[in-house]
């Protein structure tokens, strides 16, 4: 074992050390074997979120881009089109010196889904209380619309699927995109006799044979739309789970039922209103079912419907019912309660709540901190920001519409970019920071359940200064103290975690249109990227 200065014995040769999966929204634990420094296996052990030690291809191929030596382990600067290393110490005074010139304005901070609930933390505290804007956001989610944000607070537990007795997946692949909940749904085939039901706008998908029924349809909002009218119209809702925690029913009633149900059905591409309503009533009359959804496919709005599904048949918050949310990387759930999103604050507090932005303010040392509606779609597409600082995401390298991309992230004064290698993004920026995985820095994941798993300093690092600790230096420089590790960072958020909780009545989202808008692939993360191009053909189509 070598030893950092701060004492930590990290491992060296014919070592091994547990961590997170850094892939999908699960959380699986794995144990990395190293050899003479490199990485020579990795396997799914015993962890919280997989008790039984599985862990799907991801998790176990995933990870042998450490072995690369390509990574990127000081910062470099770009003159006359070529990157130059500098030292840490000119990195920081150049940052310091931008964020310090011009309008705050002018300024945007994005966040990736693979960086640490610590290293999103204090990215939306750099860009609120260190440079005053409230431009802050993650290309994850850019141009995708709302209705995200609290649904997790709605799903089912991973271990109440035992009890479940029929799941429909809708727009969810759990053979590949989350591997461990499609091992939770065919254990449960196999020992308790689940009915599974596919629900899905593509031709062909791994669930097909192992599924009881499968129906293709054109479009997932309006396939929900039309189940929440039918069920509606006949008076088919749970009135006493409606009456004591729906508060808008007949609001949303008023709103649904003065649509088409037939122009519902044929945007969604049924032609026989007899199989939407066979699924409506199995789904209603079914105490134990369960949707299985993912954001990955479906979009904001469509979450919301499902939501109101699950609250008007009653299956909301139920033992063994309700829906099971899957998010697309291993923190997204990170980016909502960390902040990094301009109408939320820590804890997925209300940004917009003058009480919520007070409290952050006092903890802080600032008097009035920015209440702007901030960083938009639209604004990136009216130029509107200078000044680009985007930590662990690759919007040029994941973009679905590479041509509107590049014309967002080009023509800035500044741009800042950290991440692992030199990604397409990277190569656009102006400076390039080393990024560092969390089995080198500490810090904590938070699962697609809202389960948070803290991940120890275990892999020593090439990287000299690792990421949390680059923008806990650029806070120092405006005058807030330095953190000694990461727990400090994770005491910090916990103390500023909202201490009371409300209990009111539920209300249903009301949508008029679909919001489906993906702009990336692999939840804008290289990783997922680079792992799809090199195992490209392992999977089927």
């Amino acid at each position: 074992m070598n030893e950092t200065q701060s004492g930590l014995k990290v491992p060296t040769a014919n070592q091994t050390f547990k961590t997170i999966c850094h892939y999908c929204s699960i959380g699986c634990t794995l144990e990395i074997d190293l050899q003479n420094g490199l990485v020579s296996g990795v396997k799914g052990v015993s962890g919280l979120i997989n008790p039984d030690g599985y862990s799907c291809i991801y998790g176990r191929k995933g990870f042998m881009f450490i072995n690369d030596p390509q990574r990127i382990t000081q910062p470099l600067l770009k003159v006359k089109d070529e990157f130059k290393p500098i030292s840490w110490s000119e990195a920081f005074d150049l940052i310091e010196e931008k964020l310090r010139q011009g309008e705050s304005a002018e300024k945007a901070f994005f966040a990736g889904a693979r960086l640490t609930n610590e290293e999103q933390y204090l990215i939306q505290k750099l860009a609120r209380a260190a440079v005053r804007t409230n431009n802050i956001g993650s290309f994850h989610y850019l141009g995708r619309g709302t209705n995200y944000t609290k649904l997790s607070r709605a799903n089912l537990p991973f271990s109440e699927l035992v009890e479940t007795r029929r799941v429909y997946l809708i727009g969810a692949d759990i053979t590949l995109d989350n591997a461990m909940v499609g091992e939770y749904v065919m254990e449960n085939r196999r020992k308790n006799g689940l009915i599974t039901e596919v629900i899905t706008t593509k031709n062909i998908i791994p669930e097909d044979e192992k599924a009881d029924n499968v129906l293709h349809i054109k479009s997932y909002y309006h396939f929900v739309k039309a189940v929440n009218h039918y069920l509606l119209d006949n008076h088919l809702e749970n009135t006493d789970f409606i009456k004591n925690l729906i508060g808008n029913l007949d609001e949303y009633r008023a709103q649904l039922l003065n649509e088409s149900w037939e122009a519902l059905l044929e945007a969604a591409g049924i032609e026989d209103p007899e199989s939407l309503i066979e699924f409506a009533l199995g789904y209603n009359q079914e105490k134990k079912a369960v949707i299985i959804l993912s954001e990955k496919e479906l979009s904001g709005h469509t979450c919301a419907e499902i939501f109101n599904l699950a609250c008007i048949t009653g299956k909301h918050g139920r033992f063994g019912s309700g829906i099971m949310l899957l998010k697309e990387k291993n923190n997204t759930h990170g980016l909502h309660d960390m902040g990094i999103m301009p109408n939320l604050g820590p804890g997925a507090t209300d940004w917009n709540d003058p009480f919520q932005r007070s409290t952050f303010g006092f903890n802080w040392g600032i008097e009035e901190l920015p209440s702007d509606k901030g960083l938009t779609l639209h604004d990136m597409r009216e130029g509107r920001f200078k000044q680009l600082f985007i930590f662990g995401e690759d919007p040029m390298g994941c973009a679905i519409n590479r041509s509107e991309i590049q014309r967002l992230l080009s023509g800035k004064d500044f741009m800042v970019v950290q991440d692992y290698f030199m990604t397409e993004t990277a190569a656009m920026a102006d400076l390039v920071l080393p990024s560092t995985m969390a089995s080198e820095t500490g810090g904590t994941f938070t699962n697609t359940q809202r389960v948070i798993q803290k991940i120890d300093n275990r892999l020593k690092s090439p990287v000299e200064i690792v990421s949390w600790k680059q923008l806990d230096i650029l806070l120092n420089r405006f005058g807030y103290s330095p953190a000694e590790s990461a727990d400090d960072v994770t005491l910090e958020v916990a103390s500023l975690l909202p201490k009371f909780c409300t209990s009111s009545k539920l209300g249903l989202r009301i949508t008029t249109t679909d919001n489906y808008n993906p702009m990336f692939t692999n939840g804008c993360d290289y990783l997922g990227k680079r792992f799809d191009m090199e195992f490209e053909g392992m999977f089927p189509e």
